[in-house]
């Protein structure tokens, strides 16, 4: 009774200062949820949410029931329930709860009254307003149950789905508290200006209906730069449509979001009722244009191509899809350590991975998880997936890291029925957000001609660009001399399309080898991409080993997976992993030459292959071993472009037995090359 008391004071505490001292405030309620499994799926019969729980045991969130020992099969219901004070003064806030994600339904309770449910959506964050639904200046019971079986009402489809099936409230929960009216969300879209460096920035305020008598005033600074200047600050008047409030400004000589310098600029907003604060919201936003023009990719209106690496949440079977944050950037930096500019996310992650990818130059196709050619081109799947779209723009519209929608993966793509869907959602996406790109991941992209009596195209022409998932050799039955074939005849078919491989690696236990079978199948594939000069970029797929519930794997537990990656499970790099960082570098060191003096001189290329880029900014270090590269000097690499050269001078270090060290401008390590002599 006492730690209840002490914990209720806590909340009031906090709750009173944030209330009283801000416009809007998140108060997160991640700890002491109580929990218990419902194996046989009496809790909705027995109307479990009308009263406290029993037999429960205490969990934080996030949270899956999938990596506990005795619940790692189980499929179905389980039950969580949290008490939390509402403080009187909250009666005139806007108050709402916020799910990060729970996997895939949930059906939310207040007190014993249903307040909300999010059913067939695993991934999306959600909120429930709670005005004049709480007991103010009282506990209340929050009670959420959550089924994760393989049910035929979501997307992914039943058992459609390559990853984990982990049940549970797998992202952070928080009442945000702000005054009234509050706003329902911020879009922020800046627009560069055909100088490169001017820009538009669009903000619009999302509310339930229009309101009178409001101001904003506006705040930008410099974010993720090596200055925070604030460059703007006014109070204006918005325009009203319909219940979006919004206004445009001009900004002067702004730094573009670029792969190396992922420039960003805050947003904040603070929302006047009678000069008085009511709301205020925030959001980081970067300056960037990615074109597609003649099949060619284009950055802030240079030629480039693209080079990445997808990681699929929930691998660490650790975590589970509870992961913490600091086990997402961790994965964030494992990406950046093979040089990914480039990735695609099968389903919807949080935002702290989409910060970690704003701030460190990843481009991402963010896809809704429609996925598998057993998923039906029924009306419940078109419903489902249309609104996960629109949740999914309107939750993550401001990320820059996000430059384009996907419809899907893998979905029967010369299906009519399905390629319709496709063609829905993509066209959807495209309504919601003009702003950016939308595509879809193909595996039945095959040769034909438009020209060819009954020729139906793939739906991945619908797109902005094709995406393709390539397994010449392994999930293919192909003989490895047809791959470049069979590539020329998809760029013949779709000649005037930007082309990029999805995704491409070796899958074990599917395909044995080990390893070094793997290093084999990369080096193949990189260098056939290479050589097709319209392959725009290409994505390795896997980051790590990762869990999935399909069958025909090593474990019947939480440790099945797929060995998939160039680091395992844990994050432990295998030796793929330097491979990949070397063909995926934006610079080629190739030679280490005497100058005489003590001089040496390291000759460098801008990649010619994947990716492509100019690069500035880099640094060199020449070190007696490749752990202690930072005791020793740096070297500025002068600017290059793809295929330009240069020579770097620098001091002779043991007789020219020594690594070169390559660190581009974010601080991770890009190239390292040995230069020891050998005595065979």
């Amino acid at each position: 009774m006492k730690k209840l008391k002490y914990a209720l004071l806590a909340m009031l505490f906090v709750s009173f200062f944030y209330g009283t001292k801000a416009q809007r405030d998140t108060i997160k309620i991640d700890t002491d949820w109580k929990f218990k499994i419902d194996n046989d799926g009496a809790g909705n019969q027995q109307r479990w949410f009308l009263k406290p729980l029993t037999d429960t045991r205490e969990v934080n969130v996030p949270h899956t029931w999938n990596i506990e020992t005795e619940n790692q099969n189980h499929y179905g219901w389980g039950w969580y329930e949290k008490t939390v004070f509402a403080p009187a003064f909250w009666k005139t806030k806007n108050v709402v709860l916020v799910f990060g994600a729970v996997n895939h339904s949930a059906y939310i309770y207040l007190n014993g009254e249903k307040i909300g449910e999010h059913v067939g959506d695993g991934f999306n964050k959600f909120f429930i307003n709670l005005n004049g639904k709480l007991k103010y200046g009282k506990s209340n019971r929050i009670t959420v149950a959550v089924n994760n079986d393989y049910g035929r009402n979501k997307v992914p489809f039943g058992s459609s789905f390559d990853w984990p099936n982990d049940g549970g409230i797998i992202r952070p929960v928080s009442f945000i508290v702000s005054g009234m009216p509050a706003a329902n969300y911020i879009h922020v879209t800046p627009t560069l200006l055909p100088n490169w460096t001017d820009g538009k920035m669009n903000i619009t305020l999302g509310f339930d209906k229009p309101q009178t008598n409001l101001e904003y005033h506006v705040t930008i600074t410099e974010d993720n730069q090596p200055t925070s200047k604030k460059i703007y600050e006014q109070t204006v008047v918005p325009q009203w449509n319909q219940g979006e409030a919004g206004f445009n400004l001009e900004l002067k000589n702004i730094h573009l979001w670029q792969f190396d310098f992922p420039n960003l600029y805050r947003v904040d907003v603070t929302v006047l009722k009678d000069r008085k604060t009511v709301d205020r919201l925030s959001a980081s936003v970067g300056f960037r244009k990615i074109d597609f023009v003649d099949g060619q990719t284009y950055l802030n209106g240079e030629p480039v191509k693209l080079m990445g690496v997808e990681w699929t949440a929930g691998s660490n079977p650790d975590f589970g899809f509870a992961e913490s944050d600091s086990q997402i950037i961790a994965m964030g930096k494992l990406m950046k350590n093979v040089n990914a500019i480039f990735s695609r996310q099968h389903f919807q992650q949080g935002d702290v991975f989409y910060n970690f990818c704003d701030r460190n130059g990843i481009i991402v196709q963010q896809e809704v998880p429609l996925w598998g050619g057993e998923t039906p081109a029924n009306d419940t799947i078109r419903r489902i997936a249309m609104s996960q779209m629109k949740e999914m723009i309107t939750n993550l519209y401001n990320h820059p890291s996000i430059f384009s929608w996907g419809a899907g993966n893998e979905l029967r793509g010369r299906d009519p029925k399905m390629i319709a869907i496709i063609k829905d959602l993509i066209n959807e996406a495209r309504s919601l957000d003009t702003s950016r790109h939308s595509a879809y991941v193909s595996n039945t992209l095959t040769y034909g001609f438009y020209n060819t009596p009954g020729f139906v195209p793939d739906a991945a022409s619908d797109g902005d660009y094709l995406m393709m998932n390539e397994y010449g050799t392994s999930w293919w039955s192909l003989p490895a001399g047809q791959i470049g074939y069979y590539l020329d005849s998809i760029h013949t078919t779709y000649p005037k399309m930007p082309f990029f491989i999805s995704e491409f690696g070796l899958c074990e236990p599917n395909f044995r080898g080990g390893d070094e079978r793997r290093l084999q199948d990369m080096i193949y594939h990189m260098s056939l991409f290479e050589s097709k000069p319209f392959v725009q970029g290409a994505i390795y797929f896997d980051l790590t080993d990762y869990r999935t519930h399909y069958p025909g794997t090593s474990d019947n537990d939480k440790f099945r997976r797929r060995i998939h990656g160039v680091y395992d499970m844990y994050g432990n790099p295998k030796p793929s992993m330097k491979v990949l960082r070397e063909m995926s570098s934006p610079l080629e060191v190739q030679n280490l030459i005497s100058s005489g003096k003590g001089k040496q001189k390291v000759l460098i290329f801008g990649s010619m292959g994947l990716p492509q880029y100019t690069t500035h900014g880099y640094k060199l270090y020449v070190s007696t071993h490749e752990n202690n590269y930072h005791l020793s000097r740096p070297y500025a690499i002068p600017e290059l472009k793809p295929g330009q050269s240069a020579y770097v001078e620098v001091n002779e270090v043991n007789n020219g037995n020594c690594f070169i060290t390559v660190v581009s401008p974010l601080g991770y390590v890009t190239s390292q090359k040995s230069f020891y002599e050998t005595n065979d």
